[in-house]
């Protein structure tokens, strides 16, 4: 006979058995998705982890978006009647809803640290293994010319020009690239060329970009980008291996009269934080203007976690001033939190203000140009660098050399 551990034990395995049963793995099913924005379609790559129950309902549990060689992967809840991929740091979710076998679904994909009910249609459908790099066109006509390589890109909105970087990569008609600007660059990029055509989009749960294109020559190229629902621009690229941008250390500096920044801003428990608090006594300071809704601003919170692991036992502390679209204190502390539990920081995280109130929240720069721009600060708090912007790893060579300048840099604040 067994003994009521026996029987415990058994009632276990039973119960472990049932929720197998309940749960059970089926596959991972890639897709290709679609978000509407002014008239045109972003196309990008969605994996779905999917599992069934005993009653053959499908359900996701987890969800990945596919930006190039970039992946970024969340967790899928059930909300009411509908399903929600849960961004893993900015504020931003797609709810959707599909047929029992999940192979058709739609639904929006919202932004809420914007005012106001942000969000884009969205759609998906399962797609085979071999249509994995489809993001614009299912047939393909062999291109015009290929790109590859370094342009020198303009972008007109009608208001104003802005001079940026374009580098390209196209091996048949795959295409991958990115634009490098003054205050970052668009990150990772991916589509396709066919005949005189081109796509590029990126979608990395907050921004929403397309670049619709024409290719003029091997030497240039036209088109329109696109971005959400908010922003359009024309853009037109001249090939120049020599194109550059202006030194981002030299963009945003001390006004004259000023020989150290200051300032004064609450943390996410409403307690005030300076420079001259305790804390940061002969301690080399890291000073970001940064958000959470930024991504450029997370590629450069993903170095620096690396920077702080490095570098905090020889004396350094990171000051962020998050600038928050929301900035109420319960909002603001969701924010930064999810933030510092991705990355894993122990950065100082400060509630600065909303995005536009930068300049006036730091008087003694000459202007805050974007997010993020990046302060150092040697052990007496003097400014050894400002940085403004942030090329990510979507940039290569640059993104490393960027890594190597930094980090002499650092070295020299920590003596």
């Amino acid at each position: 006979m067994l003994n009521a551990i026996g029987k415990s034990f058994i009632a276990l395995l039973l119960i472990a058995s049932l929720h197998a049963q309940a749960q059970m793995p089926i596959s991972t099913e890639t897709y290709h998705a679609t978000l509407d924005m002014q008239g045109q379609q972003l196309g990008f790559q969605l994996e779905l982890e999917i599992t069934a129950n005993s009653s053959e309902a499908y359900a996701p549990l987890n969800f990945t978006l596919v930006n190039g060689v970039e992946q970024i992967a969340g967790e899928v809840i059930k909300r009411n009647d509908s399903f929600v991929c849960i961004m893993p740091v900015f504020n931003t979710e797609i709810v959707f809803v599909g047929d029992n076998h999940l192979q058709e679904i739609h639904g929006r994909w919202y932004d809420h640290s914007r005012q106001g009910n942000y969000f884009l249609p969205f759609k998906a459908t399962q797609i085979s293994q071999d249509e994995k790099r489809y993001r614009y066109f299912k047939q393909l006509t062999a291109p015009k010319a290929n790109i590859s390589g370094t342009f020198a890109v303009a972008f007109n909105d009608g208001e104003s020009t802005d001079n940026t970087v374009g580098i390209f990569e196209q091996k048949n008609n795959y295409l991958t690239g990115t634009f490098l600007t003054t205050t970052g660059d668009y990150r990772f990029l991916e589509g396709e060329v066919s005949g005189d055509k081109f796509y590029l989009s990126a979608f990395d749960g907050s921004h929403a970009f397309i670049f619709q294109g024409k290719i003029i020559s091997n030497d240039s190229i036209i088109g329109v980008f696109y971005s959400g629902i908010h922003y359009l621009s024309l853009f037109n690229g001249k090939r120049d291996a020599n194109a550059k941008l202006p030194d981002e250390s030299k963009l945003t500096f001390l006004k004259p009269g000023y020989d150290k920044i200051s300032f004064s801003f609450p943390d996410e428990n409403g307690k005030m934080v300076s420079l001259d608090d305790a804390k940061f006594s002969n301690k080399a300071v890291i000073v970001t203007i940064t958000g959470s809704w930024c991504p450029n601003c997370m590629d450069e919170s993903s170095y620096l976690s690396e920077v702080e692991d490095k570098y905090k036992k020889q004396g350094l502390e990171i000051i962020a001033l998050s600038f928050e679209r929301k900035t109420d204190p319960e909002t603001f502390a969701w924010s930064i939190n999810k933030v510092r539990t991705h990355f894993g920081t122990d950065f100082t995280y400060l509630n600065a203000g909303l995005p536009k109130t930068a300049g006036d929240a730091l008087p003694m720069l000459n202007k805050v140009m974007g997010f993020p721009t990046m302060i150092l600060l040697d052990r007496n708090h003097q400014v050894v660098a400002i940085h403004t912007g942030f090329s990510g790893p979507a940039t290569g060579k640059l993104f490393l050399d960027f890594q190597t300048k930094f980090e002499e840099e650092l070295s020299r604040a920590l003596k």
